[in-house]
């Protein structure tokens, strides 16, 4: 392995000041906060096992060392799916240990990765002892890096310890990249941690260089969601699909996908309008939170409108179907004649807008998606999705894709193309890797 190169001042300075904190004053603290942390169900399911104190996976000797692969949350873990199966049929005997930080992850885990994942642990809290349990225990052979949660401690104490680490889907928000810009000092050093790091476009990988990363650091770009949304249904399976929500073949549909607070007010304003000029038309909303199904429900309540959850069918559609369950929204895009991105009027930096172009949708989203940058520019100079301003613009693009049919379905086509054109990350990264691994 490479000599690790002496740090400037300024960073041992920024890291001695971090390690302090993150050591010495953090563990304490969220100790002392337990009991009034315990209150909250994510907390209190999350907190002891992310400073350590887990069931770690136990391996019979003689098995290789495993490979570790970090996705933080719900849309970090979803867009990884396909590479970690990827990855699973080509490791042999080498175990597969994948880690989450939230509860959400960790119970879509549970199922999405039943039979891919040898182990499934929280992700350690950037404190010495946590992390060094964590490393102590598994011992991996290398550790992959999802998206996102990037942290100076446990980056540099890996590296250390000789454990090769990866950056796969790697992106920098404008927020991201300011905030790295003026703690350079602090996050230089855990950029240099990585020994490849792999953009989601050629633009990412260029905001990264600028940014500071050694370009010898950087691996051919790939974004790893075009392939995590896999081929569109068939006619046969939209139609079962259909059937089994109670929805009519001429029943027209706007979708709302991952939305955040706020956003569903917007969304209900614009379906009672549209509903006086399309009558029947329905609405599939996608909280972001599963939990917040019942909140989202509350906003409906005075309008005289069938309000319906997705855990409990019936046999007619409703005109407003809530979707209470996680893992469902990649399917249900396919249902839909317009498609609405979450994230997006709301300062939130936007949801993922590549499932839905995916399934052949006109794609609809707000002011904000800073946090897709690249992918919001190629549907647009596409042709393939519309960005709009507000509430009043939404509703005037709904109505207009409505009553176009023809313009809506060659808008979808556009989309699906781009993704098509886009896909092959996993089948080469996970060959840079397992090339890497035998090494």
């Amino acid at each position: 392995m490479d000599t690790e190169r002496p740090l400037r001042l300024s960073s041992r300075l920024a890291l001695a000041a971090y390690g302090g904190f993150a050591h010495l004053l953090l563990p304490p603290a969220l100790l002392l906060a337990a009991p009034f942390l315990s209150f909250s169900r994510k907390r209190r399911k999350t907190l002891f096992p992310r400073l350590g104190f887990q069931a770690y996976p136990v391996f019979k000797p003689g098995t290789p060392a495993p490979v570790w692969v970090h996705a933080l949350s719900v849309g970090e873990l979803l867009s990884a799916v396909p590479f970690l199966e990827a990855l699973k049929s080509r490791l042999g005997a080498r175990p597969l240990v994948v880690s989450v930080s939230t509860l959400t992850a960790r119970e879509l885990a549970e199922v999405r990765l039943r039979g891919v994942a040898d182990a499934l642990l929280y992700f350690p809290y950037d404190t010495a002892l946590a992390y060094r349990r964590c490393l102590r225990r598994i011992q991996p052979a290398a550790f992959v890096l999802i998206e996102t949660d990037l942290w100076p401690g446990y980056l540099r104490h890996f590296r250390r310890a000789g454990v090769p680490c990866w950056l796969l889907n790697g992106r920098l928000s404008p927020d991201s990249y300011r905030r790295c810009r003026r703690g350079w000092a602090l996050f230089g050093p855990a950029f240099a941690c990585f020994e490849r790091i792999h953009g989601q476009s050629e633009g990412e990988n260029e905001r990264f260089t600028a940014l500071g990363v050694a370009r010898h650091q950087l691996g051919e770009p790939g974004n790893l969601k075009y392939d995590a949304c896999g081929a569109p249904p068939t006619r046969v399976a939209v139609a079962a699909l259909r059937a089994e929500l109670g929805y009519e073949s001429s029943d027209r549909i706007v979708l709302a996908g991952s939305t955040h607070p706020g956003e569903e007010a917007i969304v209900r304003k614009v379906l009672l309008h549209l509903r006086s000029e399309v009558p029947g038309l329905k609405l599939i909303l996608v909280p972001r939170h599963p939990h917040r199904a019942e909140e989202v429900r509350a906003l409906w309540a005075d309008d005289r409108l069938q309000l319906g959850l997705l855990s409990a069918p019936a046999q007619a559609a409703p005109d407003v179907l809530i979707v209470d369950r996680l893992g469902y929204l990649n399917r249900l895009y396919s249902l839909s004649d317009v498609a609405i991105v979450g994230g997006s009027f709301v300062p939130k930096g936007g949801q993922n807008p590549i499932e839905p172009a995916a399934a052949g949708k006109p794609v609809l989203f707000g002011p904000d998606m800073s946090d897709f940058p690249d992918i919001v520019r190629e549907l647009l100079e596409r042709a393939a999705a519309f960005q709009v301003k507000d509430a009043a613009e939404l509703e005037e693009r709904c109505r207009l894709l409505l009553a176009d049919v023809e313009a809506a379905s060659a808008m979808g086509a556009r989309g699906q193309a781009l993704v098509n054109e886009r896909r092959g990350a996993t089948r080469r990264i996970t060959d840079a890797l397992i090339q890497r691994l035998r090494q």
